[in-house]
């Protein structure tokens, strides 16, 4: 399926979010259009999505998983431990002709499937991740981080945009031999998902890191 980049914007836009978003895992559904730039830009600017093995590690409803699957990778593994995320995930892509197989996998982020550590061994893969951001599980990233660098030739992480998080992340990184290769910031739309939230809607500033092992 070929798109430009306003109509898959468009299609995004009218998938299914949450319908009962879980504030311990600190689920929000991305917007539509930074879903699309960072696709975009993982796949257009670095060509990291076609004829490659995708992970997209915290799925959800899988806003990052279908739009990634419409750069046509060779599979794209939607990992998330929240059962019923992964059911609307299956809603969505039920409603879109797809030529990409999208396999939902439930399980902790610290515990992915051997059959997926193996497949790194044999193929390139490339992970994407919406982690949480620690807010209400401080340091929650870290798990999504150590694991994906068990089986990623490249990774993509949203964080949110912060000099103690770049030093954070720049020396943590560094630590499990890998390298921040660029930084891409960009607002990110939240819409109101739980009762303390005040506002409909808010824009918050992320950056979308690249993350490279240090022998490449």
């Amino acid at each position: 399926m070929k798109l430009r980049k306003k109509d898959l914007i468009s299609l995004i836009q009218n998938t299914e979010p949450f319908k009962n978003p879980k504030i311990a895992l600190e689920q929000y559904t991305i917007d539509a259009l930074s879903a699309v730039d960072i696709i975009y830009f993982a796949g257009v600017e670095f060509n990291d999505i076609y004829d490659k093995y995708l992970v997209d590690l915290g799925a959800g409803t899988g806003r990052l998983s279908i739009a990634s699957a419409l750069l046509t990778p060779k599979c794209v593994f939607s990992i998330d431990i929240d059962v019923e995320a992964l059911s609307i995930l299956n809603e969505n892509t039920n409603k879109i002709e797809l030529e990409v197989p999208i396999l939902p996998i439930c399980c902790d982020v610290s515990f992915i499937p051997l059959k997926l550590r193996k497949l790194s061994k044999l193929f390139p893969i490339t992970t994407l991740m919406n982690p949480p951001f620690g807010v209400q599980t401080p340091k929650a990233d870290r798990a999504f981080l150590k694991s994906a660098m068990h089986f990623s030739d490249v990774i993509y992480s949203i964080h949110l945009s912060d000099v103690k998080v770049r030093d954070f992340i720049r020396r943590y990184i560094y630590k499990l031999e890998w390298k921040i290769d660029y930084i891409l910031s960009l607002p990110l739309i939240l819409e109101r998902a739980f009762p303390f939230h005040t506002q409909k809607r808010k824009e918050i500033q992320v950056d979308l890191y690249r993350f490279l092992k240090r022998n490449n």
